[in-house]
């Protein structure tokens, strides 16, 4: 019972820091916007776009990537799961100190019944349930990076980092109360009761 009573008030915390910190990510860019769109739309054109899943636990699925480009402005990806858009990640590159520096800003929306189908069984099943603001959270270690091989000059790659590594530099920049919010989270995802796709708990 005691779950029940401590996993909403965890909850409510929870989306407390995500409607202050989730709405985007926003990482700042010490290059000019042309620079680091270029930077960027090179490291997504790196990545595979198309190939099958792999996720532990899972069928394998097709999937595919497509970007939209609006030089020197805005990139949109879309991952796509056997032809059904499961998440858009809108990229804007915003001028900053006449134009001397770059601020990407990062929005992700997703469609959590194509996650649910695409992740099911799966060790990243739990992702398909994520609000957007917690999907925004965790781009922006990915954006860190990107920002810093970007300004070292060297070619970005989006695969450079684990998942578990990226969350790790994320959460060691945090401040002392953030990070008690994000431990909050977590706390309540480890004893809320699971509930399948028919609305029955365990």
């Amino acid at each position: 019972m005691l779950k029940f009573l401590i996993g909403p008030a965890l909850a409510g915390v929870g989306y407390l820091a995500g409607s202050i910190y989730g709405r985007d990510a926003e990482q700042l860019v010490h290059k000019n916007p042309s620079v680091t769109y270029a930077a960027v739309e090179t490291a997504l054109g790196n990545v595979p776009q198309s190939g099958t899943t792999f996720f532990e636990g899972g069928t394998p699925m097709p999937y595919e990537i497509k970007v939209d480009h609006a030089p020197g402005q805005k990139l949109v990806v879309h991952l796509l799961f056997e032809g059904r858009e499961g998440a858009e990640a809108d990229l804007d590159f915003v001028s900053q100190r006449d134009g001397k520096d770059t601020l990407i800003v990062a929005k992700v929306h997703s469609d959590h019944a194509v996650l649910r189908t695409a992740l099911a069984g799966t060790n990243k099943a739990k992702l398909s349930y994520a609000p957007d603001w917690m999907l925004n959270l965790s781009m922006r270690p990915l954006l860190r990076q990107l920002a810093g091989q970007i300004e070292e000059g060297g070619t970005p790659e989006l695969s450079g980092l684990t998942a578990a590594d990226a969350e790790a530099k994320w959460e060691s920049n945090l401040t002392g109360e953030r990070r008690q919010q994000v431990a909050a989270y977590r706390q309540y995802e480890a004893t809320r009761p699971a509930v399948d796709l028919n609305g029955n708990s365990n």
